[in-house]
């Protein structure tokens, strides 16, 4: 052991710091030469002489790393924790250093990472509509099944999140010049924990990668949705004509290129603009009769589905087949019927984004289904599942925090019958038929989806609706 010089200079009284060099600053020098080299085992030898410390090498890889020469080193006024991350830390060392004054300086450790998020291994956002029309498999002797089928219409969204988290591990731990090859990475979905073994510096990048993982996956982003109908009184028109509302803004340009949303209709649209929702709301009166059909608000982490549904079940009842049993000679044929659903109205789904500017970019999908047609009985019940018309758009669209965004172009057309009657005559059974007539009436209406989301920020709990509502009136004044 080459002896080194190690000046402690104490900050406290003697006896105080005598059983341990917590408190010391350490100035010494080393200068190696070809006849005396130092290294790091020597500094850490008279170190521990100097501190009365004991000192336990865990593996063999480290006692090698430790005979590393030094060639030149210059300390002054360090304390023994930064001597400690500069002598095996900065050389890819870990250590620990006991309450019973042992250092214990090992090459390798294992190491638990948390990620608290949802558990999943694969999350799907998908929008379908699925429409079965009976089974055949219910069938017995003497019976006619329907027969079975189905009109689906999917989009699908997936975000591996275990699987794409697994991959990043692996390729941050080994990189070119690593003198240790970290080839087990093990992950407990259930738990949300990641364990890996590896070298200080291994582990070192890991760690930030998760800090930086973790940060983005737990954004939070509010969405404020409202959806909104348009009944045209001209059943002939061609939908909104967007330039009006263009000219009549009450908002400022945002400062950026004018995003377009071409289902808009017109090529110069609203992504550009900040307004208000009342004049937005009164240009629509221009167009037609204007009904709020839905006002739903969502708050959804970073990445994750939100799903809004605003309709109805529609419920019908079809026969699956007959079944036969004879009691006393006789044949009793009992139909066998089972009840399904499906859906009819607007499923909105958004996967929100939050860039590292703070831009939010979402992910579009708004689905409107209308029955076309009803299957009924002789009884006037549903004996089928019901035709039904599906309109889809998809669109992802980058905008900024606060920034309200729409869309529009969803068009629908009704048929629907319209009883004329005179009051009280037109209500007696059977001669009331003579007071009141039934005519298809004709109508058209437009869906417009307006979304402002707003980025969540801040360590506080999680605000109410309330607040929510406040802090967007209040951050953005263009929000009413």
């Amino acid at each position: 052991m080459r002896k080194i010089l190690i000046a402690c200079i104490l900050l406290f009284s003697t006896l105080h710091l005598q059983a341990t060099c917590q408190s010391n600053l350490f100035s010494f020098k080393v200068n190696s030469t070809k006849s005396a080299p130092g290294s790091i085992l020597d500094v850490l030898e008279n170190l521990t002489q100097e501190c009365k410390m004991s000192i336990v090498f865990e593996d063999e890889k480290t006692k090698e790393m430790v005979k590393k020469k030094i060639s030149y080193m210059n300390i002054k006024d360090f304390s023994l924790e930064d001597l400690l991350d500069l002598l095996l830390t900065e050389n890819n060392l870990y250590y620990t250093l006991t309450d019973n004054n042992v250092l214990k300086v090992s090459y390798l450790k294992t190491q638990s990472f948390y990620i608290d998020y949802v558990n999943f291994s694969k999350a799907s956002n998908t929008s379908n509509k699925t429409i079965t029309t009976g089974s055949s498999t219910g069938a017995t002797s003497g019976s006619g099944g329907n027969g079975s089928g189905s009109t689906t219409l999917d989009f699908v969204s997936e975000f591996k999140l275990w699987d794409n988290i697994k991959a990043e591990i692996e390729s941050i731990l080994n990189r070119e010049g690593d003198s240790f090859n970290a080839n087990k990475t093990v992950i407990n979905q259930e738990a949300g924990v990641i364990t890996v073994t590896g070298t200080k510096k291994q582990t070192q990048r890991i760690a930030k990668y998760i800090e930086k993982i973790t940060e983005r996956l737990h954004k939070q982003i509010f969405i404020d949705a409202k959806i909104i109908e348009v009944t045209y009184s001209n059943d002939q028109t061609t939908g909104i004509d967007w330039s009006k509302f263009q000219a009549s803004l009450k908002g400022s340009a945002a400062g950026e290129d004018r995003t377009l949303i071409h289902t808009l209709g017109n090529p110069a649209s609203m992504l550009g603009y900040n307004f208000d929702m009342e004049g937005l709301i009164n240009f629509l009166k221009t167009q037609g009769d204007v009904s709020i059909v839905s006002n739903p608000k969502i708050l959804t982490l970073n990445n994750q589905p939100a799903i809004i549904n605003v309709g109805e079940e529609k419920n019908y009842k079809y026969t699956l087949g007959t079944t036969t049993t004879t009691t006393n000679g006789v044949v009793h044929s009992d139909p066998q019927f089972e009840v399904g659903s499906t859906f009819v109205g607007v499923t909105l789904g958004i996967v929100p984004e939050v860039t590292q500017d703070k831009h939010i970019i979402l992910k579009i999908n708004p689905i409107i289904s209308e029955i076309s047609k009803n299957h009924l009985d002789k009884d006037g019940n549903a004996n089928l599942a019901p035709d039904i018309k599906i309109k889809q758009l998809s669109s992802i669209i980058k905008v900024k925090n606060n920034q309200r965004v729409i869309i529009g172009g969803l068009i629908q057309k009704r048929v629907e019958d319209k009883i004329t009657k005179i009051p009280l005559l037109g209500d007696i059974p059977l001669l009331g038929l003579a007071f009141k007539s039934k005519t298809k009436v004709k109508s058209k209406s437009e869906l417009i989806i307006v979304m402002t989301p707003k980025l969540i920020t801040g360590e506080e709990s999680t605000p109410s609706l309330g607040e929510l509502e406040r802090s967007s009136i209040v951050g953005h004044n263009t929000i009413q």
